[in-house]
């Protein structure tokens, strides 16, 4: 194996089989979101896993659990979102992280998350460590649904599938509409089931009424 393949491996094998997984699952209407990220595009060279990430800072803002991890027989609380971004290289997958996403507008997440996302392409990582959650988004590759593992020490991460259109039943009318699944990947040390799905309902309500995101 490569240097960086055999980490990985080693890393990942350890998470699995040390650190007790459970899955939380939800359908995202992502049609507000798609319109959200087509206005502000333009001003904010955004991308739509921008949209994701800032979504996803705002509802760790509200659920402190999801932004905490085991240390030892302790649990540490982080005061800020610090996310890790999974970046696809020639030899493996790598996971710069952007400080305190929570504190940032759009514009501002859009131009740091492009900056260690290309530099990570390069080589040079930032921030290594100092994450508390992650997503991986393997919507570009028309997955439409995927668990992940978590990266220890953290307490979660996301795993965000591709945006689909499909029928779906309306006040009793059928029409299409885009649809995202999501899937938080927790560890039960940290958190439980319902903490995990009032995460999950929380980043729900701000990718469906993004504007929420604007004055949060």
């Amino acid at each position: 194996m490569p240097k960086m393949r055999r980490a990985i491996g080693l890393n990942l094998q350890q998470s699995k089989q040390t650190v007790p997984h459970f899955y939380v699952r939800m359908t995202i209407d992502a049609g507000p979101l798609f319109a959200y990220y087509r206005e502000q595009k333009p001003g904010t060279n955004c991308t739509l896993n921008d949209c994701v990430v800032l979504a996803v800072s705002r509802a760790m803002a509200e659920c402190p659990g999801v932004r905490s991890q085991t240390d030892g027989d302790q649990i540490i609380e982080y005061p800020h979102a610090n996310i890790g971004i999974a970046v696809g290289v020639d030899d493996g997958l790598v996971v710069p992280v952007v400080r305190n996403v929570d504190t940032l507008t759009l514009a501002q997440l859009a131009a740091e998350a492009k900056r260690v996302v290309e530099n990570a392409r390069k080589g040079k990582l930032e921030n290594i460590g100092q994450g508390n959650f992650t997503i991986t988004n393997l919507g570009m590759f028309g997955v439409e649904e995927f668990s992940a593992i978590i990266n220890p020490p953290e307490g979660a991460i996301l795993a965000v599938g591709g945006m689909v259109e499909k029928p779906v039943v309306e006040n009793g009318e059928i029409r299409i509409g885009r649809r995202i699944r999501v899937t938080l990947s927790c560890d039960h040390r940290v958190m439980d089931g319902a903490m995990g799905a009032r995460f999950l309902q929380t980043l729900t309500r701000f990718l469906e009424e993004p504007l929420r995101l604007l004055f949060s």
